[in-house]
């Protein structure tokens, strides 16, 4: 009996092992020589269902342009598969035809359109740098999306690519050997950058414990130093934002700057913030205008990452945007990588002066998301303006109902612990916001101030605003204008 026990139950194991589920996965390996525009691209998958797959490229949403599907090209399959592709609608689908094994390759093309290379390397986001001695991009930049609801195991190897180069990934920063396959899951591997090049430069830092990263073009058509540009970030200023976090839960960060070649003209840096990193655009010397850019958006790490009020971040830029960068100005400030003189400028030129003579000031908030992308020059700056004269304004209302004892840095702190009580599918709220208000301030008035200038968009009267006693106001043709009290030292005003 016991025999014929034992016989029985190993074909029973055997049968229970052969029908375990394969893990899903895409594998992606990537080719470069070097010198030309062309990224070559090979995904091999599994497949969700039997009879076919489909795949999306690209993100309208990630910015700027209406043509992504022109930057993948040459697509093809291995028979018996057959493609079906349709490029209105950025899909890609698959049909197996009893096919085991599936493969996918392409090509992403990072050449610029001849008549517009300056606003499409610049504005564009979702095109990557591709170009001599240069690769920057990220995934969403390269990669394909899913269209159901599994999360598979993505990987990343380089077959082919220069000798003697530069390279850094954000998905495992450590490991620097391109040839070495890199893994992670797909619902966090959605936005990952991989810089490679000769005329790449990554530098390693070690802020309050945490490695931290530069990654800049070496040399550039600006007479850049962009490392030696940096390095005061380094050195001062993510200290100083740790600090008003009180936060170091971070696995390593990385900032990736690159100078662009291609410029008709010469423009501003721009870029965008992701997961433990920032990557800019580049296309004049790197001077006040980007230091402001750089300390904005690495900002993004705490308001528009780990915290962020509704379902996304168009809901309430006025605080995604807007508090971040008040957030940003009076940490660069505290670093002395803003002067006295800059900071007042930035406050009164570039926000209150521009804000007030805006003829859009008062719009409803609910239009924003709308005109962003196509008149950014007046709706996609109103929610910084808005919301970072609001932030200065209850910064000080919250320093006078204290007796100085508290301030929004308070405020923020306490929306930051709330945030960390809820779960990774809650999200924080305006009442949330406004809750955490009511500790400084009268909760009834705050939260018709965030309905009054926030949501509908009237502009804050400052004829009827109190400021600490270190700051004063002068108002000029209904324009305002801050200035610092004799005696009064923006570095202690803002301490922490």
């Amino acid at each position: 009996m016991k025999k014929s026990k034992i016989f029985i139950l190993l074909p029973l194991i055997f049968s229970i092992c052969s029908c375990t589920k394969q893990e899903p996965f895409m594998d992606y390996v990537l080719s470069w020589d070097g010198h030309s525009d062309i990224l070559g691209v090979e995904l091999t998958y599994s497949a969700a269902q039997k009879d076919s797959t489909v795949f999306i490229f690209g993100d309208p949403s990630f910015g700027g342009q209406n043509d992504i599907f022109t930057v993948i090209k040459n697509i093809g399959c291995v028979e018996p598969e057959v493609l079906n592709v349709d490029e209105v609608a950025r899909r890609i689908t698959v049909y197996h035809n009893g096919a085991k094994e599936h493969r996918l390759t392409y090509e992403i093309d990072g050449s610029l359109p001849a008549d517009k290379p300056t606003i499409s390397s610049q504005m564009e986001l979702f095109r990557p740098v591709i170009t001599k001695g240069v690769m920057t991009l990220v995934t969403k930049q390269f990669a394909l999306n899913i269209t159901d609801e599994r999360n598979p195991l993505v990987s990343y190897v380089w077959r082919s690519y220069p000798e003697d180069v530069s390279y850094f990934n954000s998905v495992n920063p450590s490991q620097t050997d391109p040839s070495e396959k890199l893994s992670d899951h797909y619902d966090d591997a959605k936005i990952s950058l991989f810089v490679m090049g000769d005329n790449i430069s990554v530098e390693e830092y070690n802020v309050m414990g945490i490695p931290y990263y530069c990654v800049t073009t070496k040399e550039d058509r600006y007479s850049n130093d962009l490392q030696g540009s940096l390095s005061p970030f380094f050195e001062s200023y993510f200290q100083s934002i740790h600090r008003f976090w009180n936060d170091t839960d971070f696995p390593f960060y990385f900032l990736s700057v690159t100078a662009l070649q291609n410029n008709q003209k010469e423009i501003g840096g721009g870029g965008f913030g992701i997961k433990n990193g920032f990557v800019m655009k580049l296309g004049r010397a790197f001077g006040i205008r980007e230091k402001y850019v750089t300390a904005h958006e690495t900002a993004h790490s705490w308001i528009g990452i780990k915290i962020m009020l509704g379902e996304g971040s168009f809901d309430h830029q006025w605080f995604g945007e807007g508090f971040n960068d008040y957030t940003t100005i009076i940490n660069l400030a505290h670093s002395k990588i803003f002067s006295e003189e800059a900071f007042m400028h930035y406050l009164n030129e570039e926000n209150l002066k521009e804000h007030y003579e805006s003829a859009i000031k008062g719009v409803h908030n609910d239009s924003i998301a709308a005109n962003y992308w196509t008149d950014y020059a007046n709706y996609g700056v109103l929610p910084y303006r808005r919301g970072l004269i609001y932030a200065f304004c209850l910064d000080n209302h919250i320093r006078l109902a204290s007796n100085g004892k508290f301030t929004l840095r308070n405020m923020l702190l306490d929306l930051f612990e709330v945030r960390k009580t809820k779960t990774k599918d809650e999200i924080l709220t305006v009442d949330d916001f406004i809750n955490v208000g009511a500790t400084y301030l009268d909760k009834k008035e705050l939260a018709g101030q965030i309905e009054r200038y926030m949501i509908a968009g009237q502009p804050i009267d400052f004829n009827t605003v109190k400021l600490s006693d270190e700051f004063q106001i002068e108002i000029t043709n209904n324009i305002p204008k801050v200035s610092l009290t004799e005696g009064a030292d923006l570095s202690n005003i803002y301490q922490w």
